[in-house]
């Protein structure tokens, strides 16, 4: 009972002294105290504990209740958030910055400032970092990404302008990642990007849900021997698009080129690897000059290409250039171009007349033949269809012809040859009644054609080895 009248007794002098003075010091050297502070703590030996509490939820005051001021500051212990000293700030929880809970490798950017210091008008941002952009960055000097990743939280709000009329904004050898921000340089002469990695295959470069708002120019990215991503992009009102020039493999994933851009949106030069473009619009409109898609400045694909549901819209010129066999396209308002497709027809357009060297043996037809409708299918010569494509393709051959034969009575069996071997599967039979009897037959199989194979149109003579005239041959495969 004295312990608490003691107690009581403390608490109302202390009450009475916080009244009276209105600074508190606990602790050692009670006499001296901060003339701006209201409560001081001091201790050589002693630390601040404030109230321990379990919080599971960043967006839940419990265990505290309704009503909480912002400012509360509590230690969470042996909740579902991690430990540690929280405050709240009226609609959350936010944890004290540490050295625990510090990011590694960061770096916050408000200004230009928290970049690197220019050196000749170059930022080089630190390998392997995280510049994260917070709000509006005016930049005067160019960005080397340098392997490291600039991205925001919001890409409206977080954007890097560049303002001079020189120079890029992205420059340098070497890739990074790019994410989450909005990029402009709006003066004329300046570029978003101009970026050549020298065909290193070891520096890719990644660029995803990025807004890139009107530019003069979005610039050139070349030279890169690994790889290229450009996912999710958004672009408006820029006045030249980006060129992407030699690199080993070229990913474009729902990139959308709203109608108020100008000139060429995307142009591939030189060599790749591979390219996928996939999904996403351009939107080509003639009164600004658009064109989509420019594939007229590549060398070569080694491994292969696709154009798969992009949309192609607008009055403007949607494709500038021929795909070539490496493509498969399908995308809307464009012609859809890959092997499944692949067909070719030709038919004799001067009649000679062709001889077998022994009865009972197969050679091919002779005449001179025409094409026509070839899609990844040749013919390199008369009576001949090759396929061209890239990958095997099953084909459904039909080919009608009539024929005469150099005397009376006369069996014949024609076929479909595949590089100069007869198919028995195809075989047709003929009989010539008399030198003036014109027989007609109609040949029919499925055969499975690799790249460069191809099909002819062979006859042997059963009764003898007398001459046939193919009078009409029309050959198709599809």
């Amino acid at each position: 009972m004295k312990t608490i009248k003691t107690s009581l007794i403390s608490l109302c002098f202390f009450a009475l002294s916080t009244g009276v003075y209105s600074q508190v010091k606990i602790g050692d050297n009670p006499n001296t105290i901060n003339a701006n502070s209201l409560l001081e703590l001091e201790s050589s030996n002693k630390g601040f504990l404030p109230p321990r509490v379990a919080l599971n939820y960043a967006d839940s005051i419990v265990p505290l209740t309704a009503g909480t001021p912002s400012g509360m500051t509590v230690y969470s212990s042996g909740g579902t958030l991690p430990n540690g000293h929280y405050t709240w700030n009226g609609s959350k929880w936010l944890l004290f910055n540490t050295t625990n809970t510090a990011k590694n490798n960061y770096v916050l950017v408000k200004s230009a400032s928290d970049f690197p210091q220019p050196v000749s008008g170059v930022i080089t941002l630190s390998t392997n970092t995280l510049y994260e952009v917070n709000g509006t960055i005016i930049l005067t000097s160019k960005i080397k990404l340098n392997g490291a990743t600039i991205s925001g939280q919001n890409r409206s709000n977080d954007i890097l302008l560049y303002t001079p009329s020189t120079g890029e904004l992205f420059t340098g050898i070497l890739g990074g990642h790019i994410s989450n921000i909005t990029a402009i340089a709006s003066n004329p002469g300046a570029k978003v990007f101009n970026i050549d990695a020298g065909n290193n295959a070891a520096s890719s470069l990644i660029v995803e849900f990025v807004y890139i708002f009107n530019s003069d120019n979005v610039g050139l990215v070349k030279g890169f021997a690994g790889f290229v991503v450009f996912s999710n992009v958004a672009y408006s009102n820029n006045t030249n698009g980006i060129t992407f020039e030699n690199v080993g493999d070229y990913v474009e994933l729902n990139n959308f080129w709203i109608a108020d851009n100008k000139n060429i949106f995307t142009k591939l030069v030189g060599t790749f690897s591979t390219i996928l473009i996939e999904g996403g619009k351009k939107h080509a409109l003639s009164f600004f000059s658009a064109k989509g898609l420019d594939v007229s400045g590549i060398t070569s694909v080694t491994t292969g290409a696709e154009l798969k549901n992009t949309l192609f819209v607008g009055d403007g010129i949607k494709v500038v250039g021929s795909f070539s066999k490496q493509w498969e396209v399908e995308a809307t308002g464009v012609n859809v171009e890959k092997d499944a497709i692949a067909t070719g027809n030709l038919y004799v357009s001067s009649v000679i007349v062709t001889t077998f060297p022994a009865i009972n043996t197969s050679t091919k037809i002779l005449g001179t033949t025409t094409t026509a409708s070839l899609f990844r299918v040749t013919s390199p010569s008369d009576n001949r269809l090759t396929y061209n494509g890239t990958k095997a393709k099953r084909f459904q051959v039909i080919c009608s012809l009539s024929a005469i034969a150099s005397g009376n009575n006369k069996n014949f069996s024609f076929y479909i040859a595949k590089n100069g071997v007869v198919l028995p599967e195809s075989k047709q039979l003929m009989k010539c009644s008399s030198s003036v009897d014109r027989g007609s037959i109609t040949l029919s199989c499925t055969v499975l054609l690799s790249p460069n194979d191809y099909i002819e149109v062979w006859a042997e003579n059963n009764s003898d080895a007398t001459s046939l005239t193919i009078e009409s041959l029309n050959l198709a495969i599809k």
